[in-house]
């Protein structure tokens, strides 16, 4: 097995993980919520699971949505400028730094090497999502 493919094969897993774990979490505090409320534990059982499932899912894309945008390029221009002011405000000499003398300088620098692939976030949070999705067709259907 490929190094690249056996590196998907583990993220994906350690990602499917992550967003069950938060689905079961987010089902248990929502279900204690219930309780607080008058309810039965058992009483929005199967809406319990579909929110928690959806928001897991819906959670793992956001963030595989926003580390494709960081990894393109979205918010470079917010990290040099935030270097920059820190730099200035707390160094004395600020080309006496590793920060690149100009914006161009810091996109090519930070472009210039192979970026990892985040496929396994999203490959991890959309079974989730999906059953979700399905459990809340089926849910209003019937």
């Amino acid at each position: 097995m490929k190094s690249e493919t056996k590196r998907l094969l583990i993220g994906t897993i350690i990602s499917f993980a992550s967003v069950t774990l938060t689905a079961a979490i987010i089902y248990v505090l929502k279900s204690l919520f219930d309780m607080a409320n008058g309810s039965q534990f058992t009483t929005n059982t199967f809406l319990n699971i579909i929110d928690g499932l959806s928001i897991a899912g819906i959670l793992g894309v956001l963030i595989f949505v926003l580390t494709w945008l960081s990894g393109a390029g979205a918010f470079d221009i917010i990290a040099y400028s935030l270097k920059l002011a820190f730099y200035n405000t707390f160094r004395r000499n600020v080309r006496q730094t590793a920060l690149p003398n100009s914006y161009a300088e810091y996109k090519e620098l930070k472009h210039g090497k192979k970026s990892d692939s985040y496929l396994f976030l999203l490959l991890g949070s959309l079974p989730c999502l999906t059953v979700g999705i399905v459990l809340a067709i089926i849910y209003s259907v019937r």
